[in-house]
């Protein structure tokens, strides 16, 4: 697993709505719509995505003939409406990490009233982005302080000690893997001159663990 690179994840998310329209006339059949003014996304602290959308509905009432037999036209009746919603990510994911986001804006239901529309829909959201390392560290020599490079970065499952994974560090000493699901591991660093070490990692989101290596 050396010379790994940050691979990616989509994350797809409903966000259900309602609103109103007012109307001024007797409603028997009507028309709903719906449309994006603005969707504004904007990353928090500990990797919380806040989502603030803007919508424009629209209700287009038929009157058809009033008691005059007279027809009268499509009425159209609209209201502005904001979404508020927040989407938990990678707590240490950054902006630039968030590849791409696509939305999609459904009408689920609506429901006539004496004087208003209820209209309940849903803004759907794919969100691709990086998967941030998991685990990464770095590998240093002892006697010179000088980073390891070539180290061998052996995941063992901490009851078999069977090998999950394996990397090497690069030129300035450092290692990480980007495909380890959460859980419990025995970390071991090792190279031709030096003595090896083990050491536990407990990953979650991200876990960081150095060595120090003696000849």
């Amino acid at each position: 697993m050396a010379d790994q690179s940050p691979s990616s994840d989509v994350l797809e998310k409903d966000i259900d709505w309602s609103g109103t329209i007012g109307v001024t006339v007797p409603v028997s059949d009507v028309q709903v719509y719906q449309r994006a003014e603005n969707i504004d996304l904007k990353l928090m602290d500990n990797g919380i995505l806040r989502i603030q959308a803007a919508l424009k509905l629209f209700a287009m009432v038929s009157t058809g003939l009033d008691e005059k037999h007279i027809f009268n036209p499509a009425k159209v009746f609209t209201n502005d409406i904001e979404i508020n919603s927040f989407i938990h990510l990678n707590p240490i994911i950054s902006r630039e990490d968030i590849l791409s986001v696509d939305t999609d804006l459904i009408i689920k239901n609506y429901a006539l009233r004496p004087d208003n529309i209820i209209i309940n829909g849903t803004l759907k959201l794919k969100i691709k982005y990086i998967i941030q390392l998991v685990l990464d560290g770095v590998v240093i020599d002892f006697s010179s302080n000088n980073s390891i490079n070539g180290a061998t970065i052996n995941i063992k499952d901490m009851e078999s000690g069977e090998i999950k994974a394996t990397a090497t560090t690069g030129s300035n000493g450092r290692y990480f893997f980007n495909s380890l699901p959460p859980g419990i591991y025995l970390v071991e660093a090792l190279t031709d001159s030096h003595k090896p070490e083990q050491k536990v990692s407990v990953i979650k989101t991200r876990d960081t663990v150095n060595f120090v290596l003696h000849q």
